[in-house]
């Protein structure tokens, strides 16, 4: 089964086009936790026994308390990684507030390594949340951008051509269930999908798709689909079955793109946010060395 995943180190600095949301950690940072604020809003998660609560309003300062430092807008994350990392930051609260309350229990609240820290955690959210604020008043222009893009071609430039694939997989010996697969798919090429999910045979292929694969690299360990995708169109579906060994597949083409130069309109936007993240932070180191010289700290 073909398990290539297309790292290019220079065209992945580039051209990345996921912004991964970190899943926050949640401590003694959350206002309830600290007794300051009473939550709001609709009740997203609750213990069997109705002592743990995790609220709307306690998620949604979470995460855009985590987008602020990041320089970021809701708009900024795929939608299912923004849900993925809700559950995760609702998980956080609810385990942070039953490890609170089994605290209380063993009167850790009066402890001193905890009310002395208090003042201290709230310093830090303040911190954070200036040190977030000088950055996120950077901007980059698109002139920038462009300047950029034309003086480093280098780094946008593919060196091989690209073709991401769909992959129906038959190691049975089943001849015909493998006719059968391939007239299907042939006939139906947009439910492709749905065929993978009736006929294919490989273990954990899931919906069958591959990530981005180099063509020569393909032909390195799978030849005859290279050489059958070579002249194939995008959305096409090879009108045969590859035989490799005891694997045949069949294969659908859901991209090609050829090696060479990346036009400047596919990667303007994730240039200018990486290009924006760079010179944020940069303006945030600088920051912090001001402070820490105005300050005399040594």
């Amino acid at each position: 089964m073909i398990k290539y995943k297309y790292i290019d180190k220079k065209m992945e600095d580039e051209m990345k086009n996921k912004i991964k949301l970190g899943i926050i950690t949640i401590m003694c940072t959350l206002a309830l936790a600290c007794g300051e604020t009473k939550p709001s809003g609709k009740v997203l998660f609750e213990s069997p026994d109705k002592k743990v609560k995790v609220y709307e309003s306690e998620v949604n300062n979470e995460i855009q308390k985590n987008l602020f430092a990041q320089g970021l807008q809701e708009s900024d994350i795929p939608k299912e990684q923004l849900e993925t990392t809700r559950k995760n930051i609702i998980q956080s609260i609810a385990l942070t507030k039953a490890m609170a309350i089994e605290a209380r229990a063993k009167k850790l609240d009066s402890d001193k390594k905890y009310t002395e820290s208090l003042e201290l955690t709230k310093d830090g959210i303040l911190a954070e949340l200036n040190v977030a604020d000088h950055g996120n008043k950077v901007n980059v222009t698109d002139d920038e951008v462009k300047k950029y893009y034309d003086a480093n071609p280098a780094a946008f430039t593919r060196a091989d051509d690209i073709v991401k694939l769909q992959l129906l997989g038959i190691n049975s010996g089943d001849q015909a269930k493998a006719d059968a697969a391939l007239k299907e798919a042939v006939a139906n090429p947009n439910n492709f999908t749905e065929i993978v999910k009736k006929y294919s045979e490989l273990p954990n292929s899931g919906t069958g798709e591959t990530n981005d694969l180099p063509l020569t690299e393909l032909a390195k360990t799978h030849a005859a689909i290279a050489e059958a995708v070579k002249n194939a169109q995008k959305g096409q579906v090879i009108n045969s079955i590859i035989k490799i060994e005891n694997e045949w597949y069949i294969v659908k083409v859901l991209n090609k793109e050829p090696k060479g130069l990346v036009a400047y309109d596919k990667v303007k936007d994730i240039l200018k946010n990486q290009m924006k993240a760079k010179k944020r932070q940069e303006a945030q180191e600088k920051y912090i060395q001001e402070i820490t010289g105005k300050y005399n700290i040594k």
